[in-house]
């Protein structure tokens, strides 16, 4: 018999902070250059992980932009 499965847990934000995007891609720069790190000691990582936060970076780059 198949143990039984256990739903994932849910995680609920007990508040939010509004962050503006400069912050933001500072922030999210410094995570890709010590992820990148992380991942290339480790001889392979993820680089599924590495292209969607490229993705992110890169959208918000363009969010200013959008704005004018």
């Amino acid at each position: 018999m198949d143990t039984p499965l256990h739903p994932p847990v849910r995680l609920q934000p007990v508040y939010s902070q509004p962050v503006n995007v400069k912050d933001t891609q500072r922030l999210l720069e410094s995570f890709i250059d010590d992820f990148q790190e992380r991942s290339s000691a480790a001889q392979g990582g993820n680089t599924a992980v590495t292209v969607q936060l490229q993705k992110l970076r890169d959208a918000l780059q363009e969010e200013p932009k959008m704005k004018e």
